[in-house]
């Protein structure tokens, strides 16, 4: 009876073992790339199932097996769902720093979840409760003496295969340093591994468990910089060209000015019809075309760092906000305008533990963060609602002033019933594109309330004789996430709009109802915001301390970044993820590899700037 019971329960766990294998291939041929590096981890986590249902008793295994394969397929669904809102995949620094924030928007982040991401899980529920049902119908003694011991034995035979994987991987990885890619920027795979300068890119290399292997690696492993490192940055920083003076220097001197990041705006948003305001400001603006805001690991507070202080935000997943606190920055945009007697403002329609804004708004130099608690209202207002009490603050200011506002309306949700979204607005959207899907339509309405906003406060500005002394500087926080605007995108052809490449991203508008109009094609980011607004007020400004440039400066080729994997410039573009160059005109091949290749130690130097605290010392002096 002993070696039935024996033999039926070797075959229950030999039937286990096969169908919980065949899930796991499953799993990583469906969400992962199939690459040799991958394949010889897949085998080692393969060979821990195994383990897990042959070493440990037959029941408890089930539940080992259960949490085993949960995380597993959580690390391989969640990224799905972060790659298709996010258009990266996340690092587990990004986790770490971005977790409370995430669970504070919950509800715009099941807004990226969909019916089918649950399937494995309840599968994976479906064949646990299956095989307990059998082991309890089947076997209901377990047989100590014929089973325990020999199969323990076994199974610490796997050892030796996952070493010898294990090595195979590490080699895998070691020949990637004598391969080089076509273009040579980065001169091997090598160096993606090494530095991950792009998660897509790591990912279409090596694949989703390697790059879950490496990230960890780095997560857990903290780098020492030393006195050399510190040497370097001043080095970079003291061979930076100084600022010249050009035709636009000192156009907007003595003005006011609104800063306005606005929360996903596009320009595929910006229509007289709907959205006049912003439209006008457009059309009568010192327009930079070509000028766009990249989509980094902080979001939304990224691009406010970069747009304060003109420095890079960490590339290795880190969210500045969290990461860097209590950095000192020795230029930022409230700094230059304080010292000429502004006073300056930051708004946002949220609490300031959101994004950390307590700590990294007073760290930039504003004299005052007013969230939605100081504005006397509750949290995640719509923009016209804050704007009502904004406008008198503006009107009644008698000083000089900024002010930088970070928009809330146009956030996901994309719902009919999200804030920011009304009845009104809606019926007009359906009324011009009767065929529009609603999250586009609630996604247009959001901008619609951000445009009425702004049309209210000018109006208090023209009553008060003040509109022409404040000048208006508007510029998306990053792209719309969880909308397509490619080429291929229902939105164009049920809006009859035309698709350009524009139309995912926004200009930067600089407005003052006194100043002309013109158009500056110029490829730039916020990195260069700071120089070109303090050329424009004619302030003096250490470019030792920043790594942007003004996009007035007649000799800058424009930069643009979107994570590290696509590069452009004035004159070329390239995909680091498909090795594309795209030549604008009869452009050098080896210049054009020179100044990536400064773009990129551009970035390092970026990295340790913010790892030492650099300008803490230099302020101390």
């Amino acid at each position: 009876m002993k070696i039935v019971r024996a033999v039926r329960y070797f075959l229950i766990e030999l039937l286990y073992t096969g169908v919980m294998l065949y899930f796991f291939n499953y799993m990583q041929m469906t969400y992962s790339v199939d690459t040799v590096f991958d394949r010889s981890l897949f085998m080692i986590l393969c060979l821990g199932l195994i383990a897990l249902i042959w070493f440990i008793g037959p029941m408890l295994n089930r539940y080992f097996v259960l949490v085993y394969s949960a995380v597993y397929f959580l690390y391989l669904v969640s990224q799905d769902v972060y790659k298709r809102a996010f258009h990266q995949y996340y690092r587990f620094s990004t986790v770490q720093d971005l977790f409370g924030d995430a669970f504070a928007a919950r509800a715009s982040a099941m807004e990226f979840i969909v019916r089918e991401d649950l399937y494995p899980f309840l599968a994976l529920l479906g064949i646990t409760l299956v095989f307990v049902i059998i082991y309890f119908l089947l076997q209901r003694r377990c047989v100590k003496l014929l089973y325990r011991l020999p199969l323990k034995l076994a199974v610490l035979l796997l050892f030796y295969p996952g070493r010898d994987f294990y090595y195979q991987y590490l080699d895998q990885i070691e020949s990637t340093k004598n391969t080089e890619d076509a273009f040579q920027i980065n001169k091997t795979d090598y160096y993606v591994y090494e530095v991950i300068p792009s998660t897509n890119q790591f990912v279409d290399k090596f694949g989703l468990l390697t790059f879950a292997y490496r990230d960890a690696e780095t997560f857990l492993t903290t780098e020492v910089l030393s006195e050399e490192d510190r040497q370097e940055i001043a080095a970079y920083m003291n061979a930076r060209p100084v600022h010249k003076r050009n035709d636009m220097t000192g156009l907007l001197a003595g003005k006011n000015v609104i800063f306005i990041q606005a929360e996903s705006f596009i320009n595929a948003a910006c229509t007289k019809e709907l959205t006049p305001t912003i439209w006008q400001m457009q059309q009568n603006s010192i327009r930079i075309e070509n000028f766009n805001t990249p989509a980094l690991p902080g979001s939304t507070s990224d691009t406010e760092f970069m747009a304060n202080t003109s420095l890079i935000p960490s590339s290795e997943g880190h969210a500045v906000c969290y990461k860097f606190p209590y950095n000192t920055y020795v230029t930022t945009l409230p700094k230059l305008f304080h010292q000429h007697g502004y006073y300056t403002y930051a708004f946002h329609n949220n609490y300031r533990q959101y994004y950390n804004r307590s700590l990294t708004m007073a760290g930039f130099g504003y004299d005052e963060f007013l969230d939605c608690t100081d504005l006397r209202m509750p949290d995640s207002q719509p923009d016209t609602a804050v704007m009502e009490i904004m406008k008198w603050i503006f009107t009644d200011e008698e000083k000089p002033f900024l002010a930088y506002w970070i928009t809330f309306s146009g956030h996901q949700p994309y719902d009919l019933d999200s804030f920011g979204v009304s009845e009104e607005d809606v019926a007009r959207i359906k009324a011009l594109y009767p065929d529009l899907e609603d999250p586009y339509v609630s996604f247009l309405a959001k901008n619609m309330d951000l445009d009425r906003s702004l049309a209210t406060l000018m109006e208090e500005l023209r009553n008060a004789g003040k509109l022409d002394d404040v000048v208006f500087v508007f510029f998306g926080d990053h792209i719309v996430k969880g909308l397509d605007y490619s080429s291929t995108a229902p939105f164009y052809k049920e809006t009859d709009q035309t698709w350009s490449p524009e139309k995912a991203y926004t200009d930067l508008y600089i407005y003052n109802t006194a100043t002309p109009a013109m158009t500056y094609a110029k490829v730039a980011t916020t990195l260069d915001l700071l120089p070109t607004i303090a050329n424009l007020w004619d302030f003096k400004f250490d470019n030792r301390t920043i790594l942007g440039t003004d996009i007035f400066d007649p000799d800058y080729k424009g930069f643009y970044f979107s994570e590290w994997e696509f590069w452009k410039t004035d004159n070329y573009s390239y995909d680091f993820m498909y090795d594309d160059f795209y030549d604008y005109g009869d452009y050098d091949l080896d210049e054009a590899e020179e100044e990536m290749q400064a773009a990129m130690y551009k970035r390092d130097i970026a990295r340790k700037i913010l790892k030492l605290d650099y300008f803490a010392e230099k302020n101390d002096h």
